[in-house]
């Protein structure tokens, strides 16, 4: 049932202060997390330089094995192993260095926003969905609540994957080529490449969701997905190699996944095109 019992007026003032509610949050978080700076920036202990301190060699090991153990070859994950092990550097032989007398802060401050905004997201997600939901229909309610939960939480699972897999394995592999060159990274650069990482990684993940919308409306059944799979294969090597850096290991950690994700995606279809065929045989 609609919401009409507030005027046009009444409701640019509750948005207004929805609004206010979201960025008093937002500038909460960052103030919080400006003030524990240091446990998220410093080299030595802090969380976003956690993969340049994680073992990289640990996390093939463990990526390789979880793959042989779902049941594909172990003789060609052997051989993949051995030589992206052979390819991975130590991290301590990268530095971060600021290149200007503000780095350092402005850095610091990027940071603290974008740690503030994940902070506060649950208050402003929840400001967003009250103002909308007196708008939907009951039917509505019912399916957009799940799918909103669904698509945040594969996002959410995306950028974690990037941040706690993908990025350690990345920076030594990279930090690898030509070693008679020193790695010196400015920390601007590092960590607009991490926060890159994540937001790919985190959209990437977003392909079952796209799937089940493209089955809504009705441009593509599951027969289709399925019929696609050899260009969806290929069409993900390209995307991935697109979104992560030039290296092949980090491609294969975002197209493995995405593969994964496709399968389910189908599922996803399969689920719509049962309930359309629900809702005709209903409406018969």
């Amino acid at each position: 049932m609609k919401d009409t019992s507030k005027t046009f007026l009444e409701h640019l003032d509750e948005l207004r202060k929805r609004i206010i509610v979201s960025v008093i949050a937002a500038a909460a978080g960052t103030i919080i997390s400006f003030i524990f700076r240091d446990w998220l920036f410093d080299f030595k202990s802090g969380l976003l330089t956690l993969p340049l301190r994680t073992k990289p060699s640990d996390l093939i090991a463990g990526f390789f094995n979880g793959i042989s153990k779902a049941g594909i070859g172990t003789n060609i994950l052997n051989l993949f192993e051995l030589f992206f092990r052979s390819r991975t550097y130590q991290t301590d032989t990268i530095k971060l260095f600021a290149a200007a007398p503000t780095e350092k802060f402005l850095v610091a401050f990027k940071g603290s926003f974008t740690v503030g905004m994940l902070l506060a997201a649950p208050i402003i997600l929840y400001e967003v969905w009250a103002f909308i939901l007196p708008a939907l229909k009951s039917n509505e309610r019912r399916y957009l609540v799940p799918l909103f939960v669904i698509a945040v939480s594969f996002f959410i699972v995306g950028a974690v994957f990037a941040f706690f897999v993908v990025t350690p394995v990345a920076m030594p592999v990279l930090s690898g080529l030509m070693p008679s060159i020193e790695n010196q990274w400015r920390i601007e650069y590092y960590f607009s490449f991490v926060i890159r990482i994540m937001l790919a990684f985190g959209l990437a993940f977003e392909l079952p969701m796209v799937m089940g919308f493209i089955s809504w409306i009705g441009i593509f059944d599951a027969e289709g997905f399925k019929r696609q799979r050899k260009l969806a294969v290929i069409l993900i090597f390209v995307a991935s190699a697109a979104l992560t850096p030039q290296d092949p290991f980090t491609m294969l950690l975002m197209a493995i996944p995405l593969m994964g994700l496709y399968e389910l995606g189908i599922r996803f279809a399969i689920a719509i095109g049962q309930r359309n065929a629900r809702m005709l045989s209903s409406e018969t």
